[in-house]
């Protein structure tokens, strides 16, 4: 009888900290545990760094601390709102998402390949954000304060506190959503 492989224990976590480690031509990520302590987790930055010097980073990997590829994170060229795609390893969709109008916040919907709905709120100054799938709050993010050589790089710091109720295919997706985040935060800053 087959055992079925346990889950990433980057899918474990309730409380995840994603700390940049890179800058200026890719968009690295370390994923802590909820003290920021213990690795849980990478993002890493693909594809060739002609496109990635013209255009930003544009593909990145969510792999568990062990190697293992869980997510990748697309942003396809495009006219007017900026649109992400999330896909398994394997190529198979996960979900879309595709920033709305807002004045004076970010607001971003997410479509899980099953249809259902998420919807990204952020506050006013761009700092702390929610995930919200039929009015119940699925997770929160908070952008916080690197330190002096950290900030003084550029380099982000995110505090993704997940419900213990969310399952490991969503948990995902808010993973993804949280660097959807941060490109968005990139490419305003960018233009603007």
């Amino acid at each position: 009888m087959d055992t079925p492989a346990p889950a990433p224990r980057l899918l474990d976590r309730d409380t995840l900290v994603m700390q940049q480690i890179t800058g200026f031509m890719s968009n690295d990520f370390d994923i802590l545990d909820g003290t920021g302590e213990q690795v849980a987790g990478h993002v890493s930055t693909t594809g060739s760094g002609v496109t990635r010097f013209f255009a930003g980073s544009r593909s990145l990997d969510v792999a568990d601390a062990d190697g293992t590829p869980l997510l990748h994170v697309a942003d396809p060229p495009g006219i007017g709102f900026d649109r992400f795609e999330l896909s398994a390893p394997d190529g198979t969709p996960l979900a879309e998402l595709t920033s709305r109008f807002s004045i004076f916040s970010t607001r971003v919907s997410m479509t899980m390949a099953d249809g259902a709905e998420l919807e990204l709120r952020g506050d006013p100054l761009g700092l702390d954000f929610t995930f919200e799938m039929q009015g119940t709050v699925a997770a929160r993010v908070g952008r916080q304060w690197a330190g002096l050589s950290r900030g003084f790089l550029g380099h982000s710091r995110y505090v993704l506190p997940i419900e213990p109720t969310v399952p490991a295919p969503l948990r995902l997706a808010i993973i993804g959503g949280c660097i959807v985040l941060d490109l968005i935060r990139r490419k305003k800053s960018r233009n603007g």
